[in-house]
């Protein structure tokens, strides 16, 4: 009797015939595993090593920000954007929404925005009337 059965290769066959094999795979896990880790250990410490000595490479204000009069042709910077635009946000802020004097003498006082219009809107206050406009030549 005759063996038919004969090995083809994986090229005759068309597909494989074995499985890959599992070990370099896993290796190439693990290492890409503690790479990974090790790189963003080594950046937590790369920030806060930044972030401590940051403060002392920082300039407390831009030369130009220090002389506050100079001549009028050099532009002047702001010595801190953001804190003077959060400053200005809380004064815009509580101007709007608090009481307070204008002029006690002269009995003028400024209520918020809120109030104003409900006040207006119910009448118990008069609508300001609307300022004229210029004579045209």
């Amino acid at each position: 009797m005759a063996d038919h059965h004969t090995a083809k290769t994986s090229e005759e066959l068309g597909y494989e015939t074995s499985d890959a094999d599992i070990k370099p795979l896993a290796y190439f896990a693990i290492y890409l595993g503690i790479f990974i880790f090790i790189s963003i250990v080594g950046m937590v410490v790369l920030f806060k090593f930044f972030d401590y000595y940051q403060s002392l490479y920082d300039n407390p204000t831009p030369p130009l920000a220090e002389t506050r009069r100079m001549a009028e042709n050099i532009p002047r910077l702001q010595v801190d954007p953001p804190q003077q635009k959060k400053e200005l946000t809380l004064l815009v802020s509580e101007r709007l929404t608090t009481y307070d004097w204008v002029n006690r003498e002269a009995k003028v006082a400024r209520i918020p925005v809120d109030r104003a219009m409900e006040l207006l809107a119910t009448g118990k206050i008069p609508m300001p009337r609307a300022p004229k406009a210029p004579a045209q030549p």
